[in-house]
Parts: C-alpha cells; structure tokens; sequence
C-alpha cells in the first residue's frame, strides 16, 4: 500500500491534470533564469581566471627562488623561532612581496 502517491500507469497517466503558467510567464521565467545563470557563469570564469593566475604567479615565484633572483633570506628571519598555531600577520609578508615583485619589475624592465 502506498500513501500520497498515484498510480500511474499506461492507462491513466495522460488524464493527470497539472497547473502550467501562461506562456508569456513560461518567458519571462526563462528570460530571469538564464540571467542569473549568466552572472553565476562569469563569476565562475572570474574565480577560474584568477586561480590560473595565482598558479602562474607561484610557479614564478618559485622559479625566481630557485634561480636566486628572489632571495628570501630576508622575510626567512623577519619569521619569529617558533610558529604558533594562530593564524600569521599576512600583512607584513604582503608588503616584502610587493616590494620584492617591484624590484623584480625593475630588474626585467633593465
């Protein structure tokens, strides 16, 4: 026995009436939901083109250590003796990459 469900067979399937909105409304429906998915479809070749990027940014950056033209003997002993389990300042590391990735600029620039 089963409750809240028809049966739905061959015979009675097609006589099973169902609500449709007017087709201006089926429109107007599909017109906001492709909108919307073309939002979320750029937000994703956004997030998408950035991660590209920063994967190309870090393997320079690992190259650039690797080859010396980085050297990061500086930031090494701005660290303090013993990691902590919180949750590094950032912006202090920020500031020696910026100022490292300027000279590096400059650097190719000669």
């Amino acid at each position: 026995m089963t409750v809240g469900l028809q049966n739905l067979s061959n015979q009675n399937f097609y006589g099973v009436k169902s609500i449709v909105p007017p087709i201006k409304e089926q429109i107007d429906i599909v017109a906001h939901v492709e909108a919307a998915s073309r939002q979320i479809q750029n937000g994703l070749r956004r997030a998408r083109n950035e991660i590209e990027l920063l994967r190309e940014y870090r393997t320079r950056l690992v190259a650039d250590i690797v080859t010396g033209r980085l050297d990061v003997r500086q930031a090494a002993a701005c660290l303090p003796a013993e990691m902590s389990e919180e949750e590094p300042d950032l912006d202090e590391a920020q500031k020696d990459i910026e100022d490292d990735g300027d000279s590096l600029d400059d650097e190719a620039a000669e």
